[in-house]
C-alpha cells in the first residue's frame, strides 16, 4: 500500500517531466533518469517563467503605460536589466536544485506531503497552508535581516543583489538576480518543512512557484499600498536605504521586529526611528 501510494507521487512528477519532454528528441529525452528530467524540467520552467514574466512586466510598465505608473526618468535602462538577467543566471541553476530535491524527497515518502485533500479535509488543509506560508514568512525575514546585520554576509553574498539599489537600476528581473548562496537560502524553507508539517503536494508545488512570482513583482517600483502586504513601494524602500523591511509578502513581521518603515515616510522621520 505503501510503496502504491509513493508510486502515485513518481507517476505526477513524470508527467509534468513528460510535458517538457515534448520539446525535445525522444531519443534525447526519454534515457534520462527520472531525477534528472526533474532538474531539467524546474530549470527550462524557471527560465521560462523568469522571462515571460519579467518581460511582460517591463512591458507594461515601460512601454504600455510608462506614463502612467513610473515617471520616464525612474526607468531602469537596458544595460541595467542585461546585468540583473546575467546575475540571475547564474543563481537560476541553484534555484532549481531546491525544488528537484524537494519532490525527491516527496516520492520517497520522507516528508509529510499528501495527494489529495480529501485526505485530511478542506480545514486542516488550509490549516496546513496558512502554517507553510507563516514558517516561510519568518524564515525569509530572519534569513534576509540577518544578509544585512551581519556584514560578510552582505559583503560576500547579499551586495550581488543589493548593487541595484535604487529606482532606475531596479526591474522584475532583479527578483532573482542573487548570489546562488542567497538563491538557495530564500527556496529552503519550502522544502525543509515539509519534513514537520503536512502539505498537500500540488499545494506545496504552487507555493515555491508563487514565491518565485511574487520577487519579480516586488522589483517592479510599483505604488500599489495594500495593508498588510508588502507590496513593491515598501520592497523598493529597502533597496534604497539598503535596511527595514526585510518581509516577503507581509509587513507585519517587520511591524512586529520594529524594522516596519513606510514609503511616504520622510529620511528624517526613518533615521529618528
Amino acid at each position: 500500500m505503501r510503496e502504491h501510494y509513493l508510486q502515485q507521487f513518481v507517476e505526477e512528477t513524470a508527467s509534468y517531466n513528460r510535458l517538457v519532454g515534448i520539446f525535445f528528441p525522444a531519443a534525447l529525452w526519454s534515457p534520462l533518469p527520472h531525477f534528472v528530467q526533474t532538474l531539467l524540467r524546474n530549470y527550462i520552467v524557471s527560465l521560462a517563467t523568469y522571462f515571460i514574466l519579467c518581460s511582460l512586466w517591463c512591458f507594461y510598465l515601460y512601454h504600455w503605460k510608462h506614463d502612467v505608473h513610473l515617471p520616464k526618468e525612474t526607468i531602469p535602462s537596458r544595460k541595467s536589466v542585461m546585468s540583473q538577467i546575467n546575475v540571475a543566471m547564474n543563481a537560476m541553476p541553484f534555484i532549481s536544485i531546491v525544488p528537484t530535491i524537494s519532490e525527491y524527497c516527496m516520492e520517497k515518502g520522507y516528508t509529510k506531503c499528501y495527494l489529495s485533500i480529501t485526505e485530511v479535509g478542506p480545514i486542516a488543509y488550509a490549516t496546513h497552508i496558512i502554517i507553510h506560508i507563516t514558517l516561510a514568512e519568518f524564515w525569509l525575514y530572519g534569513t534576509h535581516r540577518a544578509f544585512h546585520d551581519i556584514k560578510p554576509l552582505y559583503k560576500h553574498f547579499h551586495f550581488v543583489h543589493h548593487r541595484f539599489s535604487s529606482k532606475t537600476s531596479i526591474s522584475p528581473f532583479a527578483g532573482a538576480a542573487s548570489h546562488p548562496v542567497e538563491a538557495v537560502l530564500e527556496a529552503l524553507p519550502y522544502t525543509i518543512f515539509l519534513f514537520f508539517v503536512p502539505i498537500h503536494f500540488k499545494t506545496e508545488l504552487a507555493l515555491l512557484s508563487f514565491n518565485g512570482i511574487w520577487t519579480f513583482y516586488t522589483h517592479c517600483c510599483l505604488e500599489t499600498k495594500m495593508w498588510p502586504i508588502m507590496t513593491a513601494d515598501y520592497h523598493t524602500m529597502h533597496h534604497t536605504m539598503h535596511r527595514y523591511n526585510y518581509g516577503n509578502y507581509t509587513l507585519l513581521i517587520d511591524w512586529l521586529f520594529g524594522t516596519l518603515r513606510h514609503p511616504d515616510s520622510t529620511v528624517e522621520e526613518t533615521e529618528s526611528k
